[in-house]
């Protein structure tokens, strides 16, 4: 820990992710999303020993599930982008969004949740807008996010920046994220350094066996 006017700031890994003040954050494990990962077999031998760590040493585990809104339901300004993705001139035209309870939206059999971690189903890509979870953080205590999960361009860069704005420290387990292309997922973990730490899981399984 650093002194630093009254206060102490915690320093290194051990002292950030401190399972007293962390929270592991499994993000949209889904099988339409870590399914289709380019790094999907890593993941699937990657993540789940780190949530078994995870639970072992007492670190309150919270799943999402990208939700989105329908179509007919959503914002202008995201209807009119993902027409532009799309190539298309119509939003009758937009391909459907995932639906509750199908396939795609339902999370990763290697990632199941347990008995006593949370699911949170969400609308946005940021795990700080439109839910609970900051109410969540506040109630525990907690001052730091782990995050594992899809897609690491996407989602978890968008909450990490969000996280660290808010004064949170975010940590990203380089092994336990992925994305479409390992292009994306290079780039996006080079930008997540800004704003976090990027650490092997292997290195937080340690710190959270002691």
């Amino acid at each position: 820990m650093i002194e630093f006017d009254g206060r102490k700031i915690p320093n290194e890994l051990s002292e950030i992710v401190d399972p007293k003040r962390t929270v592991l954050l499994v993000w949209d494990m889904q099988n339409d999303q870590a399914g289709g990962a380019f790094n999907k077999d890593a993941l699937i031998r990657n993540a789940p020993p780190l949530i078994a760590a995870a639970a072992r040493t007492g670190v309150k585990t919270i799943y999402t599930r990208q939700t989105p809104f329908s179509w007919k339901d959503e914002s202008p300004a995201w209807i009119r982008r993902q027409m532009k993705t799309e190539k298309v001139d119509h939003p009758s035209k937009l391909k459907p969004r995932r639906l509750h309870g199908s396939f795609g939206w339902n999370i990763m059999e290697p990632f199941k949740p347990g008995t006593d971690d949370m699911v949170i189903d969400k609308r946005r890509s940021s795990m700080f807008i439109g839910n609970e979870f900051e109410t969540i953080l506040g109630n525990r205590g907690g001052t730091t996010t782990v995050m594992i999960g899809c897609t690491t361009d996407g989602g978890v860069e968008s909450t990490v920046r969000d996280g660290f704005l808010r004064g949170y420290f975010m940590v990203v387990v380089r092994d336990c994220v992925g994305t479409y292309t390992e292009e994306g997922h290079k780039a996006a973990l080079k930008r997540i350094e800004r704003f976090g730490d990027v650490v092997d899981s292997q290195e937080l399984i340690q710190i959270w066996r002691h």
